[in-house]
């Protein structure tokens, strides 16, 4: 940490400016880090607060609710082949002309291809308009993931550079942004008119900032939090009931970086993935609702609901006695395997590893216990920034979909070392096939292999909170830790 938390904290309670007193037709949010800025989506992922600013005002033919659910957008229908090749969606009225809409998504699948969504949308064979309401997406190969992503903010649609809906952003958007519904019609009810008058303040803003503005009453929603900043929530005293912790499903812990002689060897991997205490990483950060994990992708997926379990799990499953017992006979396993990999290779000294990770307060407490307890199995590890040279780096991602695609695409050879070619070529059958049965066997096999490779040393799932009433409307806890700004103000009791 370049300065202690503490410190951050105190500063924050001079900047935290806003007022109390708020009106009861105005939703105060802060989303954390940067102040927003309205981009249009191209081949990147959009910045936290910049999403929630695409996801307010442009949204797509589809748009989540605050279960992250997909829902009606400028589509109020679609259809999905049997064959899963075929989407067809049908336009409101406000949903404008299919060409043009038809035009816009062909501009966007050409900008993500190279992106982080290129592998879903290079199966993108053709987007017509069929007639002047329905727009038709054609694949050459099924995506199941393909609703919640056109469902996000990198399909958000603008025309004439102004947003799709389903507020509307008042003045500039800057420090402060201010959002509303549409006007209503002279001839609305009572209800539709109230709702009209309703605001949602919307800023990007530091963590220390976000939380003590959520401390002094001067915000109902702050969200984007991270195993990282977790920290801030303890040092301004937020009650346990404010503290929203999202079951997420995704990718936290550690992946090879540059190719050592150590990281490299198989056995290295999995001597650190049975040596750390999981449990103890958790109570370290002190996050509600840890959730600790042993293999690449997490049990429950739609296509492949029992992952496989590595084999020093596997092994170890039926030790006798309680769980302090099973730890220290991985322990004592793992150091066993650090040494003999040692002495091959001639080395007196301990095993030194360089990790790199994110600055930060839970950085710094995660990187502290991991050291502890590898430096229990014979290996010194050394923490670098996050662009450094590295032997191991982490990753935290919360996955779009509960599909075991998105996971294991992250193993894949053009992603980096280590990686098996049997099972790009068993990931690439199952992307490509349209047969739901050899879509399973491929995805098995995929994952078992890369089980047995062990490219990956998982942690936990990954940690995303937010600070919220339990009771403020338009708020549900869901496993993508996506919470649309619509629902916040739509859902607000009329007064």
């Amino acid at each position: 940490m370049k300065r202690p938390a503490a410190l951050a904290i105190a500063t924050a309670l001079l900047l935290a400016g806003c007022g109390k007193g708020e009106r009861d037709d105005l939703v105060t949010v802060s989303v954390i880090g940067r102040s927003t800025r309205l981009v249009e989506p191209g081949g990147a992922i959009a910045r936290r607060a910049d999403a929630a600013l695409l996801g307010a005002a442009a949204q797509g033919l589809v748009r989540l609710d605050a279960e992250a659910q997909v829902e009606p957008g400028l589509a109020i229908r679609w259809a999905i082949s049997d064959d899963g090749l075929y989407y067809t969606f049908r336009l409101g009225r406000e949903g404008g002309n299919a060409e043009r809409v038809a035009a816009q998504l062909r501009r966007l699948v050409r900008a993500h291809r190279d992106g982080p969504l290129g592998d879903t949308v290079e199966a993108v064979r053709e987007i017509v308009a069929v007639t002047p309401e329905v727009i038709e997406i054609r694949l050459s190969a099924p995506r199941p993931e393909l609703m919640p992503l056109l469902a996000g903010p990198g399909f958000a649609l603008f025309e004439r550079g102004r947003g799709s809906g389903p507020l509307l952003i008042e003045g500039k958007v800057g420090p402060l942004t201010v959002l509303q519904p549409p006007s209503a019609d002279a001839d609305a009810d009572d209800k539709a008119k109230a709702l009209a008058q309703r605001r949602i303040h919307l800023r990007g803003e530091r963590v220390a900032t976000a939380v003590l503005r959520y401390a002094k009453g001067e915000a109902q929603f702050v969200t984007g939090g991270g195993y990282d900043d977790f920290l801030y929530t303890k040092l301004a005293n937020i009650a346990a009931r404010d503290i929203q912790v999202d079951p997420a499903t995704g990718l936290f812990g550690f992946r090879m970086g540059r190719s050592s002689p150590a990281i490299s060897a198989p056995e290295i991997r999995q001597a650190l993935a049975m040596a750390l205490d999981r449990e103890a990483i958790g109570a370290a950060l002190g996050v509600p609702g840890w959730r600790p994990i042993q293999a690449i992708l997490p049990p429950g997926l739609t296509d492949l609901a029992q992952p496989t379990r590595p084999f020093w799990a596997q092994a170890f499953a039926n030790v006798r006695g309680a769980d302090r017992q099973a730890l220290d006979a991985r322990i004592a396993t793992a150091r066993r395997i650090v040494g003999q990999w040692r002495a091959s290779e001639g080395l007196s000294g301990p095993l030194r590893l360089a990790i790199a990770m994110p600055e930060g307060p839970g950085s710094a407490i995660l990187f502290a216990t991991v050291r502890r307890q590898w430096r229990a199995i014979g290996v010194e590890a050394e923490r670098v920034g996050p662009r450094d040279a590295a032997d191991l780096r982490l990753i935290d991602e919360v996955a779009p979909a509960d599909q075991a695609d998105w996971f294991l695409a992250h193993f894949l050879c053009k992603r980096g070392r280590p990686c098996s070619e049997e099972a790009d070529q068993a990931y690439a059958i199952a992307r490509s096939t349209t047969d739901p049965a050899m879509r399973a066997r491929m995805i098995s096999e995929a994952e078992q292999r890369l089980t047995a490779l062990a490219p990956f040393i998982p942690i936990a799932q990954p940690v995303r909170w937010s600070l919220a009433s339990p009771d403020l409307p338009g708020f549900r806890l869901n496993a993508r830790a996506i919470h649309p700004l619509f629902p916040l103000i739509g859902n607000q009791s009329s007064r």
